[in-house]
Order: structure tokens, then sequence, then C-alpha cells
């Protein structure tokens, strides 16, 4: 089994409030303005979860005082990973890598996180939905073969998003969905075959920044054909129209984006889609073994907190991760 090696927003057993931003006023109500919950995921120096944490084990100051820690319980966020795949035209050169990366990226994955594999053409189309079966996750791979038909890059983003607005219709603003969902997208800069409507994909990313989807836009340009000396190469109309989306997705939930020529396609089995489910392996791991913590404020205390600090006794070295908002990366 490979080590996950803890390399992002790594801190010392003292967490100050310039790293987590918690000193703005994006914290969480619980019952009253004094009480707010963080979420924090602890690791030992040897990079081992830490799992028995207590209120006595923490100190939480600011510059008016001692915060008084109400509570400390264990809260796991679990992920559902959703993956959408361009099959349309130009694809066929693409075939072998698309399946030798994602089938390292689904063996990757723990095997407790349900997936899903969608092709885009010529209609988003489920291969299988949100199993953790090894044998039909590696049998729907298979089934990835190239259509006619454009990809509907467009549509496909939009219909994931309105699944998931259906399935936390219920969730209140205060609350956090029942898992966070990640969506990895595999996607060529082809004319996307979609009805494009602008209203829709704002629609779309609305969705898809409230309910905290994490998203990787993996874009591939597909090599053209040589055009024939003396003429002007061959350009389809909105050739650039599905990058300039996935740039949006990209930049409006703060995910990644990942350009590769056609040349680099080999990427996608040797280093992208691995390289991927080890991370999103490690952020199950910290999701699924954190603590939220309850807080009351010193009394007196208003606005955003100054000189923010959370220690934990008893463990020199520890690692800290903190959010305000479960998402532990």
């Amino acid at each position: 089994m490979r080590r996950i090696h803890w390399r992002r927003r790594k801190v010392s057993a003292v967490v100050l409030a310039s790293v987590l931003g918690v000193a703005a006023a994006a914290t969480v109500a619980i019952r009253a303005q004094d009480q707010f919950a963080l979420y924090v995921f602890v690791a030992d120096k040897t990079g081992v979860p830490v799992l028995d944490i207590k209120p006595t084990d923490l100190t939480v100051k600011e510059d008016v005082g001692q915060s008084t820690v109400v509570s400390v319980s264990r809260f796991g966020w679990p992920l559902k990973v959703t993956v959408l795949v361009d099959n349309g035209p130009k694809t066929q050169s693409l075939l072998l890598h698309y399946r030798a990366g994602l089938k390292k990226f689904f063996e990757g994955l723990p095997p407790e996180v349900p997936v899903s594999l969608l092709t885009t053409a010529p209609a988003p189309r489920f291969l299988f939905k949100e199993t953790k079966d090894k044998v039909q996750i590696q049998k729907g791979v298979t089934l990835i073969t190239p259509d006619d038909g454009l990809g509907r890059f467009s549509d496909a983003l939009y219909e994931y998003s309105k699944r998931l607005d259906e399935e936390f219709r219920k969730v209140s603003a205060e609350q956090l969905p029942p898992y966070l969902p990640v969506l990895v997208s595999i996607a060529t800069t082809q004319q996307d075959g979609s009805h494009v409507q602008r209203d829709l994909n704002q629609d779309m990313l609305k969705s898809l920044r409230k309910h905290h989807v994490w998203t990787t836009m993996i874009m591939v340009q597909p090599s053209r054909e040589p055009a024939e000396p003396g003429t002007v190469p061959s350009i389809d109309p909105d050739d650039a129209q599905t990058s300039e989306l996935a740039n949006a997705v990209y930049q409006f939930t703060k995910g990644r984006y990942i350009p590769i020529g056609q040349n680099g396609a080999s990427s996608l089995g040797t280093t992208i889609l691995p390289d991927m489910a080890q991370l999103i392996a490690s952020r199950y791991i910290k999701q699924m073994m954190q603590h939220r913590l309850i807080l009351e404020r010193p009394a007196g205390a208003t606005g955003p907190m100054k000189n923010f600090s959370l220690t934990l006794a008893n463990n020199p070295g520890a690692q800290l991760v903190v959010s305000t908002d479960g998402q532990i990366q």
C-alpha cells in the first residue's frame, strides 16, 4: 500500500489565523454569535491520524483572550466521485490512454468511495453509477468507445449540477451536504455538441460552488489534420468553447485545470489520473478522520478574530489542518 505524504497545508501544533483564514467573518454560527465550529484533521509526527482528541487537549486563543472548547466530536465527511469523458469525434486515438488512465485512477481510489462514469457523446450516458464494485468499474471502462456525434460537454455539466440540486434540495444553508462531490472531467477542445445557453451555464456554476464540488478539468487538444499546401488549416466554429467553460468551472470552484496536447495524452495513464487518485485518497482520509470543534469566544469578543491560534497538547510535532467548512485539503 502506498504511503500518503502530507504535503498540502501542513502546519505545526500551533495554527495561526493568517494560515487558516479563520479570522475572517466566515466562521459558521452554531447557536449564538459567540459560538462557532471549526474542523480539524490531526496527524502525529509520523503521519498517522490522531483520532482521540478531548476538549482539554486543545487551547484556542485570540487577542482578547482564550476561547472555551465546548465540544470535540469525530466528523467524517465522505466523498463521491463522478468522471465525465468526451468520446466524440477525433477521440479514437485517445481511447487507449483513456482506458489505461481510468483503470489506474479507479484502482487508486479508496474502496469505500462510490464512483460513477459517464461518456458525453452523443449525449451524457452512465456506464456505471455510484458503485464500489471493482469488476463493474473495470468492465465499464472497457465500454468507452468513440461516437460520431459531438460530445455534449456543457449539457453533461448542467445535468450533473441538477442531480446535485435535487439530491441536496433539503439541505439547509447552515448544513453541509451528506457527502463532498468530486468531479473529474476529461474533455477535448473540439466543438461542443450542446445547445449552449448562458443562463444554464451560470446556474451550473452556481450549483457547483454551492455544493462544494471539488473539480478537476482535464482538457485535451486533439491534433488537427494537416492542411493542403497553400490552404488555411480547418478550424471548427466554437472550437475553444469547451476549454473556456472548463476554465470558468476551474476558477469558480477553485478546482484544478490541466491542459494537455494529444501528443501528451499518454500522461493520462502515467501521471495525471494516477496522481489525481492519490490526491483524492489523501483527502478522503483527512475528510473521514477529522474532528468538529464547537468553540465559545471570550466574553466581549466581537467581529473577526485577531491573532488566532490553536494549540494541541501532549503531541509534539503534530500536524494540524483546519477549515471553517469541513473541506480538509
